[in-house]
């Protein structure tokens, strides 16, 4: 019993840290929240959208240290059936959270099918963040 309660101590320390050297980022957006300690990090998320016209996506959280930037951009690939032209990624959303700010944006964006990219931007940023967008599915 004593061995565990030392590694445990070890394990404890080293995480600790790291986290004050380089930082955490742990989960993946849009399956399992992302938790954040200290971390300058850019994700970008792109969902595609074939069967709806709209994208609703939720994103909830607070910033504890740091800063949080919500960019939403849209790109419609073309088309070889239709013979559509695409058009290039282009910005629909942005903002920005800093410390104390708690994230609560809930918006359907009505560009029409296509590839909706998330891209968030974390500059020394902690906290715990969910993503909430349609599945597969239902895209």
């Amino acid at each position: 019993m004593r061995d565990i309660v030392i590694f445990l101590l070890i394990l404890t320390g080293i995480f600790f840290a790291v986290g004050e050297w380089r930082g955490w980022y742990i989960g993946v957006p849009g399956q399992t929240p992302v938790v954040l300690y200290k971390k300058d990090h850019y994700a970008r998320t792109p969902i595609r959208t074939v069967a709806r016209d709209d994208m609703p996506l939720a994103i909830n959280g607070q910033v504890r240290v740091g800063s949080v930037k919500v960019q939403v951009f849209y790109e419609r690939p073309a088309s070889f059936q239709t013979n559509a032209p695409g058009t290039p990624e282009r910005m629909i959303y942005e903002t920005t959270f800093t410390r104390g700010q708690r994230i609560l944006l809930n918006e359907v964006f009505r560009e029409g099918r296509g590839i909706y990219t998330i891209a968030m931007t974390y500059d020394g940023a902690s906290g715990t963040f969910r993503f909430t967008h349609p599945r597969a599915a239902e895209l």
